[in-house]
């Protein structure tokens, strides 16, 4: 049984060290409480290349991409690898706005994602 990544995987590797290399320099430091400021702009670039939020519809502030268990594992070993912050976490992100996506009212969706 072969378990390395595909081409198409390892490429995707490379494009979140490249990232890294160019925006790395911009990750808050000591814990995310560092500046809340520096938290939010280093979210909204994760969010942008799609290293966080990256199943949450773009017209609810997400990246907008299909789920990817695997580009959602190399992220996290990249960034792990790297020492850079995977962004703003937690039950919000992870358990609230998934049910409001299933469950919730575009009122509410627009209000709390």
């Amino acid at each position: 049984m072969d378990l390395s990544y595909s081409p198409e995987y390892e490429a995707f590797r490379a494009e979140i060290r490249a990232f890294a290399e160019k925006h790395g320099a911009q990750a808050p430091r000591g814990g995310m409480a560092a500046t809340m400021a520096g938290a939010r702009e280093w979210q909204k670039l994760l969010i942008a290349h799609g290293y966080a939020a990256r199943t949450i519809p773009k017209e609810y502030g997400g990246y907008g991409a299909e789920p990817d268990v695997l580009k959602s594992r190399i992220i996290a070993e990249e960034f792990i690898a790297l020492g850079l912050p995977m962004g703003m976490a937690g039950q919000g992100i992870s358990m609230l706005v998934p049910t409001l996506l299933e469950l919730g009212s575009e009122e509410q969706k627009k209000k709390f994602i």
